[in-house]
């Protein structure tokens, strides 16, 4: 716990910009650093985007965690792909533990993380699965119809 509100203090560092490119780099850095604090790897299998709405599909989180559910899967989404979450299709809890952790939310021009309910049309989408105590993040561009 002492090591999360470390990277939490940090990020209040990292998030002193208005650039969205260098926040969604801290959201990145602050989710995976909330990660490791917890005794967890981030394995990235494919290319991040640089830009643009990205899809996660979050989990049920690593066996017998309960408390972090789904919501480590998110954090491990924004530990592979530098963005900025949406935070209005997220839980309320979800809101707040984001900002707890210091993460920076959406603000315009930034690459967007949003976290898919259905399939959505998205060019990227982010799969997140949890393997021990590593997560398996596969990045899947996808060609649009146009």
């Amino acid at each position: 716990m002492i090591r999360i509100v470390g990277v939490a203090a940090d990020a209040r560092v990292a998030t002193r910009t208005d650039n969205p490119v260098a926040l969604a780099e801290a959201s990145r850095w602050i989710a995976a650093n909330a990660l490791a604090a917890r005794g967890y790897r981030v394995v990235v299998e494919g290319i991040a985007p640089r830009a643009g709405v990205v899809a996660v599909r979050c989990g049920r989180g690593p066996a017998g965690h309960r408390n972090l559910g789904a919501f480590a899967d998110l954090l491990a989404a924004l530990a592979a792909v530098p963005a900025l979450v949406d935070p209005e299709p997220l839980p309320v809890t979800w809101r707040l533990a984001l900002r707890a952790l210091g993460i920076p939310l959406l603000t315009r021009g930034a690459p967007v993380l949003v976290v898919a309910r259905d399939e959505i049309d998205a060019p990227t989408v982010i799969d997140v699965a949890a393997h021990g105590d590593a997560y398996r993040v596969r990045v899947t561009p996808r060609l649009l119809a146009a």
